[in-house]
């Protein structure tokens, strides 16, 4: 990708300066108000350039002698660039034009062709009055402006032409005759300007079909608002082509009466394309905290609108120096902004600064050229055309064409989805059925273990009702301690069967926090110790060190708990147990290794097994469900953790139970378990802690007992939607400042702070994303938040 880019890049770098090094042929150019075209052969047009003599504020005659007092002005620059005293000649004012052209011998008729010129004159041709347009006049008021081209044919030549220009001009800051005047055989003329409408017509069509091609576009997404900017930008330049280029096509097509609303709206096109550029970068490459720029960049378009159509014409043209100026000073500060984005290496961000680079070397020549600090440079707007808008309509076209490869890509996988989906309803609907049972037989065992207790110790009491009398002190005292055991063993099994309750189809429900680990064993572990007494049992805890994680609390406890005491129950009396703890590939590992009866192959496939285990009696008798372990495993593979036995018949038990150390947390809010879970396993593939909640109110719940680092919330949700969740956090979140990300199946594949606007929640949820993303994009997007 970057190398296409970088071949381009040369490529229109190339172009450049091919058109900027490449020289037209020289042809004569009057010199002292004389052209001499003598060797002229009549094959092509010639320009009449060079200097004509010029005699500022005066109407002269056509028989009138010259002055000697008077000015060469160029033919093609404003006669601004002219100085008297010092000074450059004010746009405003009027003056003549006289050119002597000697031609060669010849019968043949010419055309004059003239553009339109700054902006009423009478053109005098060997003394002859020949063609006038608008008014002429000395003021303001006696004169009225017209900027339309003409053709005038010459006959009956001689070998002299004479050429008497007057010219006023009181409407624009260019003044004279600022663009080219050419002399050549009809053909060859009518040819010429036949072949530069049909080129302003391609470009304008071509340009009007890129703007309604772009606003389609934003019709059809209303989130590529770049688009429609662009769009604005075309249709400004299509005006400019039309109205102010050389051939000046809608002054010719209107009454003279309209020249000065089109060239005021010619003034208006200038601040619209430079707001419509901002747009375009803006929603491109830009930040939330980039909008205070574009704002400045809307009022100074504003600003120069109202300027151009309200203000007198003369203040205007004094304003429009300086907004000239603060325009191009706006070209340099989009550069920059986009150097900044290929730095942040943003995607197409290099094309787009290499275009407007270029394109802002000729806006600032063009501006020059107008001001006379350099000489103009003809055609430069088509330079700038090229290296300006064809990257932009490639780069947008592309990236709207990959927008619909992966809504198409997006299609394909929800249509494959679906061939998928009654497969995995009919496998989910197999796991349910196994998690169901697997709740059925725990509860069914574990009311058969607890009724058996009691039952004995019913059965205890009534032997103590009829022969208490007779019983010796000893004896009282043995059935007591029976009683109570029973009694006990009945009170750890309701425990149980009450920690059932946090199981459901899905899994257990997790409630989160981030707590240590060495203060939860050594609770345990203390609270062992009537049991461990009565075998002369010593527990030992090498910690190294007091590690932190993210997990359930009660139900971890639990785990430990549960494979401590089975250590205990099968340890020998007057032996140890030992607890250890490392860290090792971003797991926390707790290992609890007894030297009691151990297992044989037989017994460790009854644990993980998924049929019910058989219960067997400790080193001293000691009775149990046989289900401690397999409820530690549940436990644990709902935290996404392992746990490791390894056992010997005779030799003892090592039991490694690993936990993940990350403190990296994510609360995942979606009703959708399907998408939450592919999702989650996505962001725990990057080493993320999920916490997983099915509706605002969950998520709340969890918000309780743990602050995460990021959250990520569906839109659409029973209880409490993402919106209303969103709400009530930031009511209740004190100094929790959370980064919140808004996903939604109906979400725009890009843009989307439009309806976080609209929502109240911009400022409070940094990106709203769409949900048809492949999980892997969605993770990346997801994350880039946090780097």
């Amino acid at each position: 990708m970057y190398i296409r880019t970088f071949v381009k890049v040369v490529f229109l770098t190339g172009l450049f300066f091919g058109f900027a090094v490449c020289k037209p042929v020289v042809t004569p150019s009057a010199k002292a108000g004389v052209l001499d075209l003598s060797d002229w052969d009549f094959q092509d047009n010639r320009d009449l350039k060079g200097d004509w003599e010029f005699y500022w504020l005066k109407f002269l005659e056509v028989q009138e002698e010259s002055p000697t007092y008077r000015y060469y002005a160029s033919s093609s620059k404003s006669w601004t660039s002219l100085e008297e005293s010092g000074v450059p000649l004010p746009s405003f004012g009027y003056g003549t034009y006289r050119l002597t052209v000697i031609l060669p011998d010849m019968k043949e008729d010419l055309v004059l062709s003239l553009p339109g010129i700054y902006t009423s004159y009478k053109l005098f041709l060997n003394g002859e009055l020949v063609h006038q347009s608008g008014v002429l006049g000395a003021s303001p008021e006696s004169s009225s402006p017209s900027l339309k081209s003409a053709l005038i044919s010459i006959k009956d030549i001689n070998k002299i032409l004479k050429i008497q220009i007057q010219i006023a001009n009181f409407y624009d800051r260019n003044a004279g005759i600022y663009d080219t005047i050419r002399i050549g055989r009809p053909d060859s003329i009518y040819s010429h300007l036949t072949n530069e409408r049909v080129l302003n017509w391609v470009i304008s069509a071509i340009l009007l079909f890129l703007s309604l091609y772009h606003i389609l576009i934003y019709f059809a997404r209303k989130t590529e608002l770049a688009s429609l900017y662009l769009a604005i930008v075309f249709l400004g330049v299509i005006y400019t082509r039309i109205a102010l280029g050389e051939q000046k096509i809608l002054f010719n097509l209107l009454p003279d009466a309209w020249c000065l609303f089109l060239m005021r709206l010619g003034h208006i096109s200038f601040p619209l394309m430079d707001a419509g550029c901002a747009g375009v970068i803006y929603y491109l490459f830009g930040t939330k905290k980039d909008k205070w720029i574009l704002w400045v960049v809307f009022t100074y378009a504003f600003i120069a609108i109202f300027c151009a159509l309200l203000l007198p014409i003369q203040l205007f043209l004094n304003v429009n120096t300086y907004i000239s100026f603060y325009s191009l000073g706006l070209n340099f500060i989009a550069v920059s902004f986009l150097f900044r984005a290929v730095v942040q290496g943003k995607t197409n961000s290099i094309p787009f600064l290499c275009s407007l680079t270029f394109s802002t070397i000729t806006i600032t020549l063009e501006v020059l050229g107008n001001f006379n600090v350099i000489n103009p440079i003809p055609y430069i707007g088509l330079y700038t055309l090229f290296f300006f808008f064809t990257p932009q309509t490639y780069i947008l076209t592309r990236s709207f064409i990959q927008v619909f490869k992966r809504e198409e890509e997006i299609s394909r996988t929800l249509f494959r989805s679906n061939e998928d989906l009654e497969h995995k309803v009919k496998e989910r609907t197999s796991e349910l059925e196994k998690a169901n049972r697997w709740k059925a037989n725990f509860i069914s065992l574990l009311s058969h273990d607890l009724r058996s207790p009691l039952v004995g110790v019913s059965q205890i009491l009534d032997l103590m009702k009829y022969n208490i009398d007779s019983m010796e002190k000893d004896e009282k005292h043995r059935i007591v301690d029976l009683c109570k055991d029973g009694i006990q063993n009945s009170l750890r099994m309701i425990k149980q069967l009450l920690d059932v309750s946090r199981f459901d189809s899905d899994g257990i429900r997790l409630h989160p926090m981030v707590y240590s680990v060495k203060e939860q064993l050594e609770d345990i572990v203390k609270n062992l110790h009537p049991i461990t007494s009565l075998k002369d049992i010593t527990i030992e805890l090498n910690l190294t060190k007091d590690d932190l994680i993210i997990g359930d609390h009660i139900l971890l406890e639990e785990v430990f708990k549960n494979i401590i005491t089975n250590s205990i129950k099968f340890s020998f009396k007057g032996s140890k147990i030992e607890i250890f703890n490392k860290s090792y590939d971003g797991w926390l590992s707790i290992e609890v290794v007894d030297h009691g009866m151990g297992m044989d192959a037989e017994q460790l496939y009854q644990i993980t097994a998924e049929g019910q285990p058989k219960s067997r009696a400790g080193t001293e008798g000691e009775l149990g469900t046989g289900l401690g372990l397999k409820l530690s495993q549940t436990i644990l593979e709902a935290h996404f953790g392992k746990l490791k036995i390894k056992s010997e018949q005779g030799n003892g038990s090592r039991f490694e139970i690993l936990l993940s150390n990350s403190l990296k947390s994510i609360l995942l809010v979606d009703d959708s378990d399907q998408f939450r879970g592919e999702l989650a396993e996505e962001l725990r593939r990057k080493k993320w802690i999920v916490i997983e909640a099915k509706n605002g109110e969950d998520a709340l719940d969890h918000l309780t007992r743990i602050t995460p680092n990021l959250i990520v919330t569906d839109k659409h949700m029973p209880v409490l939607d993402g919106i209303s969740f969103v709400h009530e956090w930031e009511a209740v979140k004190e100094n929790r400042d959370i980064p919140i990300i808004l996903i939604s199946s109906d979400a725009p594949l890009s843009g989307g702070k439009k309806f976080l606007q609209e929502e109240g929640l911009d400022g409070i949820v940094l990106h709203y994303l769409s949900k048809l993303f492949r999980k892997e994009e969605l993770v990346e997007s997801i994350l880039s938040v946090l780097k």
